[in-house]
Order: C-alpha cells, then sequence, then structure tokens
C-alpha cells in the first residue's frame, strides 16, 4: 500500500500545474462517482463474459475434428494465451470495480485508492497487452491510444481526489 501511496503523491505533483475542471463539475463528478463506477462495472462484466466465449470459442476452433487450413492457419496458441490475459486483466478490473462502488458512495479514500488501483491495473493492461502482441505495428498503436486513454481517466481520476476522506498520516508523540 505504501508504494500506491508514493505513486498517488507523485501524480498529484505532476498534475497540480494541469488546468482543472470548474468545483462544481468536480463535486458532480465526485458525487456521482459511485454509480459511473457501477455502469463501468456493469459493463466490463459484460465484456468480460463476451470475452470468455470469443475465448472459449477460440480454443474449440483449435481442437474441431473439422478443423482445415483456413481455421487452424489463422488461430494459434499464442492467440489463445494473449486473449487469455486480455480476460483476465478485464475480470479483475470489473472486480476492483464491484469492490469501489459502496465507498465511493460514502465517499472514503478507500474508494477513491481502488478507482486508482483500477487505473494501475488498466495501465498494466495496456503494457502487457502491447507486448505480447507480438507486431510492432500492434505494439505502437496499443501504447498510443492505451496512453490516451490513462491520460483521460487519469485527469478525472485525480480531478476528484480531493473530495475522499485522505487522511492524514501523524506522527505519534
Amino acid at each position: 500500500m505504501e508504494l500506491i501511496n508514493k505513486l498517488e503523491k507523485t501524480i498529484l505533483g505532476w498534475v497540480k500545474n494541469v488546468p482543472h475542471l470548474p468545483v462544481t463539475v468536480q463535486k458532480w463528478l465526485g458525487t456521482n462517482a459511485w454509480w459511473i463506477v457501477l455502469v463501468g462495472a456493469v459493463l466490463s462484466g459484460i465484456a468480460t463474459l463476451f470475452a470468455l466465449i470469443g475465448l472459449f470459442t477460440l480454443i474449440a476452433l483449435i481442437g474441431s475434428v473439422s478443423s482445415t487450413y483456413y481455421v487452424t492457419g489463422t488461430t494459434s496458441s499464442w492467440a489463445i494465451v494473449s486473449s487469455a490475459v486480455g480476460v483476465a486483466f478485464l475480470a479483475l478490473v470489473a472486480l476492483i470495480y464491484v469492490m469501489a462502488i459502496k465507498p465511493l458512495q460514502s465517499k472514503q479514500k478507500k474508494g477513491w485508492a481502488l478507482l486508482f488501483l483500477s487505473w494501475i491495473v488498466n495501465a498494466i493492461s495496456v503494457v502487457v497487452s502491447s507486448v505480447i502482441s507480438m507486431s510492432v505495428i500492434g505494439f505502437v498503436i496499443g501504447i498510443l491510444f492505451g496512453a490516451i486513454y490513462l491520460a483521460i481517466s487519469g485527469y478525472f481520476i485525480f480531478e476528484i481526489h480531493g473530495q475522499f476522506a485522505h487522511a492524514t498520516i501523524k506522527a505519534k508523540k
């Protein structure tokens, strides 16, 4: 947890000079973050189910009896590994979203910290997915669009940072 707090403080230092949203928009986002995350959790859960169906279909194509060159020529075991990694990251983010809903609703720091953790998991997912794409173009496009997504989502996460009960650690006397 100390690593996440250090990372939080570092990023707060980076975004302090960035233009901020109006205070009313920040308050609206902070107050309604819980249901925005709820919608994200539901959509992530549905996406995870569809991704699992796609993964199982991909696995079934390799093992099917009537496989021809055209079916198995485009399906490789690396595609299965890549898809499984994507499904795992998607399910993990959906789980973190679900865990963050209640604390976000009561404006606890835990809710914001879980939202920040999901952002970090998404950042790791972008890098890992880009690397295992095994193509230079896929790597560049994955990193580019992943960085754009992370910059926008990180901006909104840190815009609502001050609205959650962040406890300060005081030295014991």
